[in-house]
C-alpha cells in the first residue's frame, strides 16, 4: 500500500501526497512523534538502567558498577526491541526493572559472601555475571511457557495481600540498596550509625530531598513529563553547585560523588577475562530458590503492568501474549548476561501521553540505549551517584507508600497484616524468607476464613420436605406427624479439616437432643459439594458410626464420581457394614424413608393386601355410599410390569385410581432417556390434571410391577353427572382437595 501511494504521488507530482507517503507503515507525522517519544523514553531508560546497575552492584560490589551498567543497558536494549515487536499493544516499552533487579542484587550479594576469601575477585565476578544471565534466561523460559500454554490466569490465584507484601518488601530492599549506593557501603546494624556522619548526610539528604520532590510532582497526570525535566534540572544543579564550590571531576570521583570510569572501561560484554571453567556452579545452584521467587514475582509484575496499561489506554491487552513477549526478551537478554525485566508501566504510558503509541518508539529507545552502551562510557563520569540513589529512593518509597499507606483503607486488617508480616520478615531475615512467611500466613488466614463458611446450606425435616411419591390423605397425615424423624442436610462448598468438624458437631447435637424425637433417617444432600479432603472422609465415617450406633440410617445422595470414589476409598459406604444406603437424589432417599415409616405402622400401601377398591374409595371420598355409586362408573384394568397406562403427548381420555401396585410418572428427554418424576401408590388418583385441562399428557404413566387400576373415562364422567349428580359433586370436591394438597406440598 505504501509503494502504491508513493508511486501515485510521484506520478501526479503532488507534494502533499508525497509528504503523506509512509515508511514502514508510518506517516511522517507519526515518525516525528515516535522519534521524539523514543528519544525521551530512551534517555529515561538509560537513567533507569544506571540506577538499576548501582542497585545491582552496591556495597562490596560497587567497584563493578560499570559491569552492572552494561548488564542493565544490554537487557533494556533486548527487552525494548523484542517487546516493541511482539506486544499486543504497539506502544508497550520494556526495560530492566527494580523489582527484578533487587532480587538479583540479593543473589549477587549472597554469592559474594559465600565466595569471598575462597575465590579470586575475577572468579567471583564471573560467577555472579553468569548467574545473573542464567537467572534471566530461566525467567524468560518460564514466562514464555506460561504464555504459550495460556497459564497466565493462574498467577492471579496468588492472594492479593501476598502480592502487596512482595512489592512492599521489594520497596524496602530498594530503599536499603539506594542508601548503600549513596553512602558507598551496604548498611548493616553494625554500621548504620555511619549514616549520620557529616559526609554521609551530605550525600543522602539531597538524594532524599530529590526523591521527595519527585514523589510530590509526579503524582498528577503530568508526572511522566515532569520526570525527565526533574532529572535534567537536578543534573545541571549538581554540576553548577560543584563548579561554584570549586570541586574538580577528580575530587568528586574521589569523594564517591561521581562514577569512576576511564576511556578503557567497557560496558559490554560483562564477562571478565577469566576462563569459564572457573565458574563456581554449586554456589549458583544454591540460589535456585531465589530465582524461582523472581520468576513468580516477574510473572505477577508482567500481568500487573500490562493490566495497568490496559486500563489507562482503554485498549485490550492480551496478557498471555505479553508473557510470551517478555519471555523471549528475557531469554535472549540472559544469553548476553542481561538482567531480568518486563513491560514498564511508566514509560509505556509516557509514550501514550506523547501521542506516540507506536512500535517504533520502543525500537528508537533501544537504539538510544545501544548508543550509550557502546559509545557513552565517558558520559558516565559526569553522572552523580546521589542522583541515581535519589531516583531509587523515590521508586522504593513509592512502593512502600502504595502498599503500607494506600492499601490500609482498602483491605481487611487481617489481609493488611500479611503485608506487614512479609515486610517485617524481608527486612529482618531476607527476601525469600519473607515470601515464604507471607504465603504461610496467607494460607493460615484462608483456612481460618474458609472454616467460617457454613458447610450446611440448610437443614429441613420431613415435616416440611417430602418426596414426590403421592400418598393417601391418611399416609400424608401420618408422615407429617413423624416428620421430625427424618432430617435432610444440604451440604455445600469444599469440605476440609477446617469445616468437617462442624458437620460432625451438628449431627451429634441433633442425635442427642432429648427435646426432639429420635432421628430415624439422616439424608445428606451432597449435590452442592465441590470436593473434600481426607480429613472430611474421616468425618463422614465418624458420622456413619455415630448414626449406626444410635439406630439411625444414613442416606447420602447426589454424590458425584470424584466424591464417591474418595468416600469409598476411605471406607465409607454400604460395604463398611454400617447403616448406609446411597441414593441418586434426595427425592429417592425421602421416598424410601417414608416407605419405611409407613411399613412400620402397617400403612405402607404394598402391605395393604386386604384393602380393596371399595375401601380405598371410601377412605378417599369419605362416604361409603357415594364410593359405591362411583365404583359403578369405573372400569377395572389389570396390568403387568412396565405396562404403559398413559403415553406422553397423548390426548387425555380417562383418569385412573390405583388399587394395587406402584405407577411411575416418566418424562422422556430429547436424548431418548427417561426421568422418573413421581411415584404413585395404592389409593391415589392419577392423570387428573391433563384430564381436566384437556391438554396432552406431559409424561407417561408406567407400572412398576403387577398392578390393578380403575379407569374413569370422559364419557363415564359425563354419564355420572346426569345420573348421579351427588356422586359427581363429591368426586369433584375430592379432586379439588387432592390438587390443593399437591400444590401445598410443592410450595413448601
Amino acid at each position: 500500500m505504501a509503494s502504491v501511494n508513493r508511486q501515485q504521488g510521484l506520478r501526479e507530482g503532488s507534494v502533499e501526497q508525497l509528504l503523506r507517503a509512509t515508511i514502514l507503515g508510518y506517516s511522517l507525522r507519526q515518525i516525528a512523534a515516535a522519534l521524539a517519544a523514543g528519544l525521551i523514553c530512551g534517555l529515561l531508560a538509560v537513567i533507569f538502567a544506571i540506577s538499576d546497575a548501582a542497585l545491582l552492584f552496591s556495597g562490596d560490589l560497587s567497584h563493578h558498577v560499570t559491569i552492572g551498567i552494561g548488564i542493565c543497558l544490554f537487557s533494556t536494549i533486548v527487552l525494548a526491541a523484542v517487546v516493541a515487536l511482539g506486544s499486543s499493544y504497539p506502544g508497550m516499552l520494556a526495560l530492566s526493572q527494580e523489582v527484578t533487579i533487587v532480587t538479583l542484587a540479593v543473589i549477587a550479594a549472597s554469592m559474594h559472601t559465600a565466595m569471598e576469601g575462597i575465590r579470586s575477585e575475577e572468579e567471583i565476578t564471573l560467577t555472579i555475571v553468569v548467574a545473573i544471565g542464567l537467572a534471566t534466561s530461566v525467567t524468560g523460559l518460564c514466562l514464555f511457557t506460561l504464555g504459550i500454554f495460556r497459564l497466565g490466569r493462574f498467577v492471579r490465584f496468588i492472594p492479593y495481600p501476598v502480592i502487596g507484601g512482595f512489592l512492599a518488601g521489594m520497596g524496602w530492599l530498594i530503599v536499603h540498596g539506594a542508601l548503600g549506593v549513596i553512602i558507598g557501603e551496604t548498611l548493616t546494624p553494625d554500621n548504620v550509625s555511619s549514616m549520620f556522619d557529616q559526609a554521609s548526610v551530605a550525600k543522602w539528604a539531597p538524594a532524599a530531598l530529590f526523591a521527595g520532590l519527585l514523589w510530590v510532582f509526579t503524582r498528577g497526570d503530568g508526572g511522566a513529563v515532569v520526570l525527565p525535566i526533574a532529572l535534567g534540572v537536578a543534573l545541571l544543579l549538581f554540576h553548577g553547585v560543584a563548579w561554584l564550590l570549586g570541586q574538580s571531576q577528580a575530587e568528586l570521583q574521589a569523594g564517591a560523588w561521581l562514577f569512576q570510569t576511564s576511556h578503557q572501561d567497557r560496558l559490554w560484554p560483562p564477562l571478565p577475562d577469566v576462563p569459564l571453567s572457573q565458574i563456581d556452579w554449586p554456589v549458583i545452584w544454591a540460589e535456585a530458590p531465589k530465582v524461582a521467587t523472581m520468576v513468580v514475582v516477574t510473572a505477577i509484575s508482567v500481568l500487573l503492568a500490562s493490566s495497568g496499561v490496559e486500563l489507562t489506554v482503554r485498549r485490550d491487552v492480551e496478557l498471555n501474549r505479553e508473557l510470551r513477549a517478555a519471555g523471549v526478551g528475557n531469554f535472549f537478554a540472559g544469553l548476553g548476561g542481561g538482567a531480568a525485566g518486563f513491560q514498564g508501566l511508566g514509560l509505556s504510558l509516557l509514550g501514550h501521553k506523547l501521542d506516540a503509541p507506536y512500535r517504533l518508539v520502543g525500537l528508537i529507545a533501544a537504539v538510544v540505549c545501544a548508543a550509550m552502551l557502546f559509545f557513552g562510557t565517558a558520559l558516565l563520569a559526569y553522572m552523580p551517584i546521589p542522583l541515581f540513589g535519589g531516583l531509587l529512593l523515590w521508586i522504593g518509597f513509592s512502593l512502600l507508600h502504595e502498599w503500607l499507606v494506600g492499601s490500609f483503607s482498602k483491605m481487611p486488617w487481617r489481609e493488611y497484616l500479611i503485608i506487614l508480616v512479609i515486610l517485617l520478615v524481608v527486612g529482618t531475615a531476607g527476601f525469600l524468607e519473607g515470601v515464604m512467611a507471607g504465603l504461610i500466613f496467607a494460607v493460615v488466614l484462608f483456612v481460618l476464613d474458609y472454616s467460617r463458611v457454613e458447610i450446611i446450606r440448610y437443614a429441613v425435616t420431613g415435616e416440611n420436605l417430602r418426596s414426590s411419591a403421592d400418598r393417601t390423605t391418611d399416609d400424608r397425615q401420618f408422615l407429617m406427624a413423624r416428620g421430625q424423624e427424618v432430617l435432610v442436610l444440604r451440604l455445600q462448598g469444599f469440605v476440609f479439616f477446617g469445616t468437617a468438624h462442624k458437620l460432625q458437631a451438628f449431627v451429634r447435637e441433633r442425635m442427642f437432643d432429648k427435646a426432639q424425637p429420635k432421628l430415624r433417617f439422616l439424608v445428606l444432600d451432597c449435590g452442592g459439594l465441590t470436593g473434600l479432603d481426607s480429613s472430611a472422609v474421616r468425618s463422614f465415617i465418624k458420622i456413619a458410626q455415630l448414626t449406626d450406633g444410635a439406630g439411625t440410617i444414613l442416606l447420602p445422595t447426589n454424590l458425584d464420581e470424584s466424591v464417591s470414589q474418595m468416600l469409598a476409598a476411605g471406607g465409607f459406604g454400604p460395604q463398611s457394614g454400617l447403616s448406609i444406603r446411597t441414593f441418586r437424589d434426595v427425592d429417592q432417599a425421602l421416598a424410601w424413608s417414608e416407605d419405611c415409616l409407613l411399613e412400620e405402622k402397617q400403612l405402607a400401601l404394598t402391605r395393604r393386601e386386604d384393602d380393596g377398591i371399595e375401601d380405598l374409595l371410601a377412605e378417599a371420598i369419605g362416604d361409603p355410599q357415594v364410593s359405591l355409586s362411583l365404583l359403578s362408573y369405573l372400569e377395572k384394568r389389570e396390568c403387568v410390569p412396565r405396562d404403559i397406562i398413559i403415553h406422553q403427548g397423548a390426548e387425555p381420555k380417562a383418569l385412573y385410581f390405583i388399587e394395587r401396585g406402584r405407577v411411575n410418572l416418566l418424562l422422556k428427554t430429547p436424548d431418548g432417556s427417561s426421568i422418573c418424576l413421581r411415584t404413585f401408590s395404592a389409593g391415589v388418583v392419577v392423570g387428573e390434571l391433563a384430564f381436566y385441562l384437556k391438554q396432552p399428557h406431559s409424561a407417561s404413566l408406567v407400572t412398576e410391577g403387577d398392578a390393578i387400576l380403575w379407569r374413569l373415562s370422559r364419557g363415564a364422567l359425563a354419564k355420572m353427572g346426569h345420573e348421579a349428580p351427588a356422586t359427581s359433586a363429591a368426586f369433584h370436591r375430592y379432586l379439588v382437595r387432592i390438587l390443593a394438597e399437591r400444590l401445598s406440598l410443592r410450595t413448601r
